[in-house]
Parts: C-alpha cells; structure tokens; sequence
C-alpha cells in the first residue's frame, strides 16, 4: 500500500469507530427508556389523584357473591313497600378507584350505608359534600360507610372519578365499579346518587336515590345505629342510571 493511501484509510477507520459508537449509545439509550417504561407498567403507573390525570382504576371488573336486590323504584320512597327490605346485600369485590388496592362490599357486622355515585351527576356533586359535612360531625361514628364510583365514563363531565372524590376529600373507600356498571345492578340502583342502609346483619333497612336533606340522614343513621326501624329516606332530585 502507497503512504499516500494511508490517510485515507485512517480517516475511514475514525469514521466508522464513531458510528458504531454512536449506535452502541443509541441502543444503550433505547433499552434505558424501555426499562423505565416496563417499570412504570409494573408499579401500575403513577397515582392520579395527585396530577388529576385518570388512573388504570377508574373502572374495573367486579365480582358479586349472593342474590342481586330487586330493582329500586322512587314509587317506594318513604314507605316499606320496598321489596328489598329485609333481603342480604350481596357481597361484590372489586379494587380501589384510587390506587388499585381489593376492596370489598359485604355484611360486615355493624351498621353500613352503601353509596353509589357518578362522576357527571350534578345530584352526587351536590350531594357529596354534604355527606363529607356530617361525616366531620361524627353522623357516620360506628357505620361503616361503602362507597362505590359507577357510571363512569372518560367522555362525561369531572371526569375521572378518583381525582373528584379526591379533591372533594371523601373520607371513605371507594371502589370502582365496572364499565357495565354490575356492582350497582347488583345493588338494585334506577338513579343516581343511590344509597342503601344496611342493619348489622346484613339485611337491607332502607334505600333512596337522589339528594337526600342532611335531616333525614341524620335520622335514618341514628336509627339505623341504634338497631331501630328507619323513619326511610324519601328520594330527592336525581339523575336517570
């Protein structure tokens, strides 16, 4: 080989030692970036109610154990012609809308009101933060409060339910139901918001959808704790199910 050519060789082998390097940091740099990605994954991603961005647990799939209660009709508000009453609540399983957490719904041994609300319901809006009112005044002392976030759609108004619930401060767990909505079906829900009271065995006191005056929860909770017949709620303003 000429000295002439030499140069030009040398230049060539620089050339190709900095893309192959170049492409060794370039693959390196890739597998980094899938590694983070496989891990957010892994951990469930980052929690929403933080950042107001939904997280993978604004709906998810339920099991109900137990025979589902008969559909609810306002027709039965304010009197015991309820067919529910005195039938055991089924038990559903699910997760936390929150972060992912089991959740389960089921006799429990002490008082329990079940509350179902929807995100785009101007009813649970309004409704909330009263309940979160008479929960600080100790209303809820010694009932166990169940909490289940149905309806929910990414295409409807406050959407995701888990930043609202969030923000507002609700106190209680909240699991989130189904896009075919089976918690509250099981349930026997025809309106949001829905509540169900429950006795300590189980059995359903009373039930009402719509908003529901801080009076008459207050009462039927009190009698509800004190293993009582329940005045029954009358149903309020509400949003078709």
């Amino acid at each position: 080989m000429s000295p002439n050519n030499r140069p030009r060789a040398s230049a060539a082998a620089a050339t190709r030692q900095r893309r192959n390097r170049w492409l060794i940091w370039g693959g390196v740099a890739a597998v980094v970036v899938i590694a983070v990605i496989v891990a957010v994954v892994a951990s469930g991603g980052s929690d929403s109610t933080a950042t107001g961005k939904p997280t993978k647990f604004e709906t998810h799939a339920v099991t109900v154990d137990g025979m589902p209660l008969p559909q609810y009709s306002n027709s039965y508000s304010g009197t015991d012609s309820d067919p529910a009453l005195g039938k055991t609540i089924p038990k559903v399983t699910g997760v936390s809308v929150f972060d992912g957490t089991p959740v389960t719904i089921e006799p429990t041994g002490k008082p329990q009101v079940v509350v179902f609300v929807a995100h785009w319901c101007p009813h649970c809006r309004a409704e909330v933060p009263r309940l979160i009112a008479l929960a600080k005044q100790g209303v809820f002392d010694g009932v166990d409060v169940a909490t289940v976030a149905t309806g929910t759609s990414a295409d409807a108004v406050n959407y995701p339910p888990s930043a609202w619930l969030k923000s507002e401060g609700w106190p209680f767990p909240v699991t989130a139901d189904s896009p075919e909505g089976t918690a509250a079906a099981a349930f026997g829900i025809n309106a949001y918001p829905y509540f169900v009271l429950v006795d300590a065995d189980g059995t359903v006191a009373g039930r009402a959808t719509g908003e529901v005056s801080d009076a008459q929860i207050k009462a039927n909770v009190d009698a509800l704790k004190a293993g009582k017949p329940l005045p029954l709620l009358s149903s309020g303003a509400s949003s078709a199910s």
